[in-house]
């Protein structure tokens, strides 16, 4: 029931993009035939997606595009058959990004792809290291024959695309080393053997369930393993991508204790023991950060990736586009410097972290200001470019959503 399955086509196969639907307006032209397909001097990669908020069956109609962004703010389109909430992973074997029926890696050379039918709701992607290949996890949904919740991991290599379902809804994960862990809100059939650890039932709310974090790949005799349990409760809303380093998980978290009483911390999960320690988020005058440094009704808007952790400190991007820094030990959390990029009503910004950069992309949802893209120096906190890119709004707001970035290796 659970063994992988290998879908491995050869580099010259047929591919499932298509270059015959366009979007309206000036991003009509940029759309680029999947021979053609490479990745040049791209600065920044980001997808766009249909927005299912606004229909199910419309958006299920719609194609999706890979964006590739030049450092003059042209850009190039990939049409995909489309992909929910995608994410995508760039390593120096090249691009990675799928939609429902293949996934895709796009090089210096071009575009292979592999079929790997699977869910087209997407929880994240992560380059495994030394260039090994990609290891993504997708949303199939709660099972029809028992209580189950079934996520799916797919890991492409140079070789092809393996799927294998795991147990549990893994909206967070981690790549520690080469060893993917899920955190879930949702355990599936899981959750009855909770009731054996103390503390993991809510006493206000019996529907509430506690965090599970499990290691999903490498699969452990074709399956997750699960390694603990976290008495957070009504979580809010998740990164898909936390750091790790040496074994141990860190992430921001909105929750609810078994008591109903909310908490803003910064947690400390070690998959080796299954312990976990949280520092409440304090400003430098050790107040709750709720109370003059962030807003609670916008917290869920922040922004951080895998490789936001330098120093012992966790870096992120606020909901008033101040970039903010946590230390771990502590909880005690600074502003560092303004964006300029805000996230509200009326937009989204989102921030990927490499060790020398801190790059920003914002949408806005009025149907004519163009992307930006801003770079930051991450040690001086310096703008270092700026980039407009215009052309693409007809795709946004009711119809397209820009979801997951990704920059080059060492930008």
């Amino acid at each position: 029931m659970r063994l992988p399955r290998l879908a491995a086509l050869a580099a010259g196969a047929v591919l499932a993009l298509t270059a015959c639907t366009t979007p309206d307006g000036a991003a009509k032209a940029q759309i680029i035939k999947p021979a053609e397909a490479k990745l040049g001097d791209t600065v920044l990669a980001f997808y766009l997606s249909p927005d299912s908020e606004t229909g199910t069956s419309k958006a299920e109609n719609l194609p999706a595009y890979l964006v590739l962004v030049q450092a003059d703010g042209s850009k190039k389109l990939i049409e995909t058959s489309g992909m929910r909430e995608p994410h995508i992973a760039w390593s120096g074997r090249g691009l990675f990004f799928s939609d429902d029926t293949r996934d895709y890696i796009l090089g210096k050379d071009g575009l292979v792809s592999f079929e790997n039918k699977k869910s087209s709701l997407q929880q994240s992607a992560f380059a495994l290291p030394d260039d090994k290949g990609f290891v993504a996890v997708y949303n199939e949904g709660f099972s029809e024959s028992d209580s189950g919740y079934t996520n799916q991991v797919a890991v492409t290599t140079s070789a092809g695309s393996q799927l294998y379902q795991v147990e549990g809804n893994y909206y967070m994960n981690a790549l520690c080393g080469g060893v993917l862990n899920g955190i879930a809100t949702q355990a599936g059939t899981h959750l009855p053997a909770s009731a054996d650890v103390p503390g993991m039932r809510s006493k206000v709310d019996t529907a509430a369930e506690p965090e599970l974090l499990s290691q999903l790949y490498p699969a452990t005799e074709g399956r997750e393993k699960v390694l603990a349990w976290r008495a957070a409760f009504d979580a809010g809303d998740h990164n898909r991508h936390v750091p790790c380093h040496n074994g141990v998980v860190t992430f921001l978290s909105d929750y609810a204790d078994a008591d109903g009483k909310p908490h803003m911390t910064i947690v400390s999960w070690d998959t080796r023991t299954g312990k976990y320690t949280e520092r409440p988020l304090v400003d430098a005058q050790k107040r709750p950060i709720n109370e003059e440094l962030s807003d609670p009704e916008t917290f869920s808007q922040k922004s951080y990736d895998a490789r936001a952790v330098r120093d012992g400190q966790l870096e992120w991007l606020a909901g008033d586009g101040r970039i903010m820094s946590t230390d771990i030990a502590s909880g005690v959390t600074v502003p560092r410097f303004d964006t300029g990029l805000a996230s509200g009503v009326n937009s989204s910004s989102q921030a990927a972290f490499t060790e020398q950069s801190i790059h920003l992309i914002q949408e806005t949802f009025d149907g004519k200001t163009p992307i930006r893209i801003k770079r930051f120096d991450r040690a001086t906190g310096d703008l270092v470019t700026e980039i407009a890119v215009p052309g693409l709004t007809e795709q946004l707001g009711l119809e397209f959503n820009l979801r997951s970035i990704a920059v080059p290796p060492g930008a």
